[in-house]
């Protein structure tokens, strides 16, 4: 048994999801972060747990054939980003055997995993970026970026590569004003201190932004408005500034209610020829060039499956399934709580002329048992959730509602496997399809497939 304090070799096997590494020491599994498969290192064991061990890296014996140099100058700081030193093509595969292990070890499923979709832009992909801001204790400087791994200091970026480049100077803009403007940042250990994040959505069409500032407050002093009607003046990209109100003491990085201060509150983003209205507080993909690939790969998997079917879209956000597949379904309903991505939608639909499409404004959780009672039947499902996965009751539901396929779209294998086991009394998966919409993370989006026997 390995012990608290030891130094270890370690050859590291593979990655998991989370994007630790893990090797093997005296029959101990071992958890370290920082490595790439194939590496041999010395390590620091930090915690030894009942099954497991966890390790801190002190030194690269033998590098990976996968390891490469970083093109991110913050890399191995930020925590943004957390596999620039692994090859991309590695990173794929990776993707692609976390999800299979994945389906493999919590939903009991031996299936094949297509090869991960690669994204079609590594770089300058990332089109909403939420920047935590603090400032330095004596010269009250702002620092604006993402925080360290493992912490929650900031790392004050300067360049990110993996965004568009006028953020960059829009930032440093933000970074030299807010000081001039005499406005503080708030202190996550006293509770003090006005602006919280800085929250960017930018649109690859047309080269504009909206930009949000989150506030610790309920109110928007003199100062603030000024700023923001600075920052408008300064930049022509900036299609409108607004402000957020968010007092709670606790991660989520939006609060409910927002204020535009001015401009417009949403961008445009043309995907395949489909106009896509994004509010600022509304969700959207953050990579569009890859949601695009998963649009036309779920529309591809459904045509190639069905003809013209009801779909019920679930978790439908502003509608990019339902958009994607209005061409080759008879009928769609879309199911979204969040106002604001019901708002984008139905705007969505009336750019594009789209008449097959009604939305439901009401809460996964209540519409699916409710259209299932009501003896509704849908040749496709599609469920989209957030990271959490489905609720029991919306599983439960679609096994009612659905005659023939579930696409399942998730960005997170855990509770995709987890949901999938629940599923699997009635359903089969007949396709897993991984996509890179967050390159250099260990983040993966997943399409599933899943037939009724």
């Amino acid at each position: 048994m390995v012990q608290k304090g030891e130094i270890i070799d370690l050859e590291v096997e593979k990655l998991v999801y989370g994007g630790e590494g893990i090797g093997r020491c005296a029959n101990v599994t071992v958890f370290i972060s920082n490595v790439a498969p194939g590496d041999k290192i010395k390590a620091k064991i930090i915690s030894v747990k009942k099954n497991y061990a966890k390790a801190e890296l002190q030194e690269v014996i033998e590098p990976s054939s996968h390891r490469v140099k970083p093109f991110c100058a913050l890399a191995n700081a930020c925590g943004g980003c957390q596999w620039q030193f692994i090859d991309y093509e590695e990173q794929l595969r990776i993707k692609q055997n976390i999800v299979k292990e994945t389906l493999e070890k919590v939903a009991g499923i031996k299936t094949e995993v297509k090869d991960t979709l690669a994204g079609p832009e590594t770089r300058e992909y990332r089109c909403k970026i939420q920047f935590p801001v603090a400032q330095t204790k004596v010269s009250k400087r702002f620092l604006i970026g993402y925080y360290k791994k493992g912490t929650h200091e900031i790392v004050n970026i300067k360049h990110c590569p993996v965004q568009p480049v006028i953020i960059d100077r829009v930032t440093a803009f933000l970074r030299e004003q807010a000081k001039e403007f005499t406005l503080t940042a708030y202190n996550e250990k006293t509770k003090k201190g006005l602006i919280r994040h800085f929250v960017y959505r930018y649109s690859f069409t047309n080269r504009n932004f909206i930009l949000t500032i989150v506030i610790n407050s309920d109110k928007i002093p003199e100062n603030l408005f000024k700023f923001c009607n600075k920052v408008k003046e300064k930049f022509p990209e900036a299609e409108g500034v607004a402000v957020n109100f968010n007092t709670s003491c606790t991660n989520v990085i939006l609060g409910e209610k927002s204020r535009l201060i001015t401009g417009k509150s949403y961008v445009t983003e043309e995907i395949d020829s489909k106009t896509f209205r994004i509010s600022q507080d509304a969700f959207f993909q953050v990579n569009p060039g890859a949601a695009g690939q998963m649009f036309s790969k779920v529309r591809e998997i459904i045509s190639e499956n069905t003809e013209f079917p009801e779909v019920l879209d679930i978790y439908a956000g502003s509608g990019g399934f339902s958009l994607f597949l209005s061409g080759i379904a008879s009928h769609i309903t879309a199911v979204e709580s969040s106002e604001n991505s019901v708002n984008d939608g139905l705007a969505n639909i009336r750019q594009n002329n789209i008449s097959n499409i009604e939305y439901l404004k009401e809460n996964a959780d209540t519409a699916i048992p409710r259209l299932a009672s009501e003896g509704r039947k849908f040749g496709v499902v599609i469920l989209d959730p957030p990271r959490k996965g489905c609720s029991e009751e919306v599983l439960r539901g679609v096994m009612e509602l659905t005659e023939k396929f579930v696409v399942y779209v998730s960005c997170n294998p855990a509770t995709l496997a987890r949901d999938m086991k629940v599923l699997s009394e009635k359903f089969s998966i007949k396709l897993v399809q991984p996509v890179d919409m967050f390159c250099h993370t260990y983040h993966v989006e997943t399409i599933l497939l899943a037939e009724r026997f």
